[in-house]
């Protein structure tokens, strides 16, 4: 007697698409946040952190966001190789370790006042996972919203959608072609539902 085929599993051959994940995972956000740090600090300092209180505070921030990376003291080790070419390696080793034991988490506005980032230099560098002293989470979700709201109205119109407005006063709704013609609406809609069948 033959065995039925097997039914293909639907979890591992399924046609339908993958849900896309809407939160970054953290180390998706370990690498924009590093990103990020680097063009405020090249913009603020050039190529490498200057030996000073605020080159140091800055430099901190970018390690305790490396000490989350797999392999943190190498990371560590290589970013202070080339933004601080200038700080001993036994001092370097020391940091990493201190770093490691105790890294500290920052939230994109918290971050921003540590860094004293605005909103125009925000902007100006396309930083995107640092908040501004400025304007608070609950003001770039509004502008990012109206942005998008935008955004989609312009793709609506250039795939040849009318606005609302006109879209209204075109319509047979507003235009009410059965007062002219004596009749109910439901028998106006009836007879050309007719007439297009015909």
């Amino acid at each position: 007697m033959q065995s039925k085929p097997r039914a293909a599993n639907v979890k591992w051959f399924s046609d339908k698409p993958k849900r896309k994940s809407k939160r970054a995972s953290p180390m998706q956000l370990v690498a924009f946040r590093l990103n990020d740090l680097a063009r405020l600090f090249r913009s603020r300092y050039g190529i490498t952190l200057p030996d000073d209180d605020a080159g140091r505070d800055d430099m901190m921030v970018a390690l305790d966001h490396l000490a989350c990376l797999p392999r943190p003291r190498q990371a560590i080790m290589h970013w202070l190789e080339v933004w601080a070419p200038w700080m001993p390696v036994a001092e370097a080793s020391t940091i990493a370790g201190q770093t490691m034991a105790n890294p500290r988490r920052y939230k994109a506005d918290a971050l921003a006042w540590r860094l004293r980032l605005t909103r125009e230099q925000r902007t100006m560098l396309g930083i995107t996972t640092i908040g501004a002293i400025d304007e608070g989470k609950a003001a770039r979700n509004k502008r990012r919203r109206a942005v998008d709201r935008l955004r989609k109205a312009n793709a609506r119109r250039a795939n040849g959608a009318k606005p609302r407005k006109l879209y209204e006063e075109q319509s047979i709704s507003n235009s009410m072609p059965w007062i002219a013609e004596g009749i109910s609406r439901a028998t106006w809609y009836r007879r050309n539902k007719a007439r297009e069948t015909n």
